[in-house]
C-alpha cells in the first residue's frame, strides 16, 4: 500500500529562527493515488501528460510574470502621481496660507498656521491608517487605491472653489483645510510597497520588485512641484492675482487625481488571503517582538528627518533670501531636486540590499540624511538648500527601502494588517510632528533636532547588528544565542 506525506514549508519566524507549518496538500501529478483498496499506477499515455504539463506550466509561468509586470508598472504609476501630488501641495499649501493669513498673522514671515493646514493632512493620515489598512484586507488594495484616487479629486475641487470663488481669506483658509482632510485619502497610496510586495511570488525578486516600485516614483514626481510654478506663471499673463495661481495648482491636482483612478481601476492584484495556519497574534504581542518594533522605530525616526526640512524649505527659502518669489522656479526646483533624489536611487537601492543586507544599506542612509543635515546648518544660500535637500532625499531612499523590507519580513501575513496600520500611524503622527515643527521652530533648530531623532534609528541598526553577528557566531560556533 503506498503511503502519502504532507509536505512542510519553512520560513523564519518573527525572532528569525525557523518554523514548519503543515500545509493541506492535494495528490500532486507524480503521486500514485489510491482508490478503495486498488492502486492506480500511471498508465502508458503518462510521459505525453507530463510534457504536455510542463509546457502548461511554463505558459503559465509567463503569463504571471507578465501579470506581475503589468501590476508593477501600474502601482509604480499611483506611486508616482501620489508623490508628485503631495509635493506640489509641499510647497503651494505654506505659502498659500501665508498669503490669506497674512494680515491676520501681522505679515510675519512664519507662523504654526501657515503649516496647518499639512498638519491636518498627515494626522488624517494618522486618523486614517488604521481604518484603511482593514479596508483593504476586507475589499482588496486595488478598491482602497480608488477611494484615495477619488478623494484627492474630490479635495482638490474643494480647494480650488475656496481660493478661486470665497472672498473672505478665512471662510477660504477654513474650505482650504476641509479640501485637505478630504485630500487626505490620497494617502492610500501609501500601501503601494506593501502590495508591491504581496504581488511578487518569488520571494526571491521581491526586494527588486519593491524597491523598483518605490523608484518610480522620481519618474513623473516632479510634475507637482512644476505646476506649482506654471499655475503661477498662468495666472500672471491672465492677469490674476497670487492666490487664484494657487487655485490654478489645485486643478491639476485633480487631474492627477484622475490618474491614480485609471490606474487603479486597470490593477488585477491577487487577493489578501493569509496563508498561515496559525491565526494572528494580538498587537501588543507583535510589537513587543525587537524585529517588528526596530523596523518600526527606524522607519519613523527616518520619517521625521525626511518631512520637517523638506516641508520648512519652502517658507524659509522665500523669508532667508532677498527678491525671491513664492512662484519662483527656484523654489519648486529645490523641491523637485529633493524628489527626484528621493527615488532615482530606489532603482538600485534593490541590488544594494540583495548584495549587503537591508543593516548596512539603512546605516549608509542614515549618514547621508546626518550628512545632509549638516550642510543645512552651514548657510541659507541656494548651495546649501539644494546639496543640502539632494543629500535628504538620498538618505531617505536607502533607509526607507531598507527599513519597508525589514517590516515585512518581520512578521506573518495574517498579521500584515495590524502591523502596518502601526506602522503607517506612527509614521503619520511623525509626519504631523514635524511640518508643525517646521513652521514653529527656526531652520537651525529644525535642522538639530532632526539630527537628534536619527539617533534612534542608530540604535536600532546597533542592535540588530548585534542579533545577526550573534546568530553567525551560535551558528559557526555552536554557541547558544544571546539576547
Amino acid at each position: 500500500m503506498a503511503s502519502s506525506t504532507t509536505p512542510t514549508a519553512s520560513f523564519p519566524n518573527a525572532e528569525g529562527t525557523t518554523s514548519s507549518f503543515r500545509q493541506e496538500n492535494g495528490l500532486g501529478s507524480h503521486s500514485r493515488q489510491k482508490v478503495g483498496s486498488n492502486t492506480l499506477d500511471p498508465g502508458p499515455n503518462s510521459a505525453t501528460a507530463a510534457a504536455s504539463g510542463n509546457a502548461s506550466n511554463t505558459s503559465t509561468s509567463a503569463a504571471d510574470r507578465r501579470a506581475e509586470l503589468r501590476n508593477e508598472l501600474l502601482l509604480g504609476t499611483i506611486f508616482m502621481v501620489y508623490f508628485g501630488f503631495r509635493s506640489g501641495c509641499l510647497v503651494v499649501i505654506p505659502l498659500c496660507s501665508k498669503n490669506l493669513l497674512s494680515n491676520t498673522e501681522h505679515h510675519a514671515d512664519s507662523s504654526p498656521l501657515y503649516n496647518l493646514p499639512l498638519g491636518i493632512w498627515f494626522f488624517m493620515d494618522v486618523i486614517l491608517a488604521t481604518p484603511n489598512a482593514y479596508l483593504m484586507r476586507a475589499y482588496g488594495r486595488r478598491f482602497g487605491f480608488l477611494l484615495g484616487g477619488f478623494g484627492a479629486c474630490v479635495g482638490s475641487w474643494v480647494a480650488f472653489a475656496a481660493l478661486h470663488f470665497v472672498k473672505d481669506p478665512i471662510t477660504a483658509f477654513v474650505l482650504l483645510n476641509v479640501g485637505v482632510m478630504i485630500m487626505a485619502q490620497v494617502g492610500m497610496a501609501e500601501f503601494v510597497r506593501f502590495a508591491a510586495s504581496e504581488a511578487c511570488a518569488d520571494p526571491a525578486r521581491k526586494t527588486m520588485v519593491v524597491s523598483r516600485v518605490i523608484g518610480f516614483g522620481a519618474c513623473l514626481s516632479m510634475i507637482g512641484p512644476a505646476c506649482a510654478s506654471l499655475s503661477q506663471k498662468l495666472a500672471d499673463l491672465a492677469g490674476g492675482d497670487e492666490l487664484e495661481g494657487f487655485s490654478y495648482f489645485f486643478l491639476c491636482t485633480a487631474a492627477l487625481s484622475l490618474v491614480v483612478v485609471a490606474a487603479s481601476a486597470a490593477l488585477r492584484l491577487p487577493p489578501m488571503t493569509s496563508t498561515d495556519v496559525l491565526p494572528a497574534a494580538p498587537l501588543c504581542t507583535v510589537l513587543k517582538r525587537p524585529p517588528v518594533w526596530s523596523a518600526i522605530v527606524a522607519q519613523v525616526t527616518v520619517q521625521f528627518a525626511m518631512v520637517a526640512p523638506m516641508s520648512g524649505v519652502p517658507l524659509v527659502m522665500t523669508n532667508s533670501i532677498p527678491h525671491l518669489h513664492p512662484a519662483d522656479i527656484r523654489v519648486s526646483g529645490c523641491i523637485v531636486l529633493h524628489v527626484l533624489c528621493m527615488f532615482i536611487p530606489g532603482f538600485w537601492t534593490g541590488a544594494f540590499i540583495t548584495k549587503l543586507g537591508e543593516v548596512p544599506v539603512m546605516g549608509a542612509g542614515l549618514a547621508i540624511q546626518a550628512a545632509s543635515l549638516i550642510v543645512c546648518l552651514t548657510g541659507k544660500n541656494y548651495e546649501q538648500f539644494y546639496t543640502g535637500l539632494g543629500l535628504l532625499g538620498m538618505g531617505w531612499n536607502f533607509a526607507f527601502v531598507a527599513g519597508t523590507l525589514m517590516i515585512v519580513a518581520s512578521h506573518t501575513s495574517a498579521e500584515r494588517a495590524k502591523v502596518t496600520s502601526a506602522n503607517e500611524t506612527l509614521r503619520f503622527l511623525a509626519n504631523g510632528i514635524g511640518v508643525i515643527l517646521a513652521s514653529a521652530l527656526s531652520w537651525d533648530t529644525l535642522c538639530c533636532v532632526c539630527l537628534a531623532m536619527l539617533l534612534p534609528a542608530a540604535g536600532v541598526l546597533l542592535q540588530r547588528s548585534y542579533r545577526v553577528v550573534n546568530r553567525e557566531r551560535a551558528l559557526t560556533e555552536g554557541t547558544p544565542l544571546r539576547n
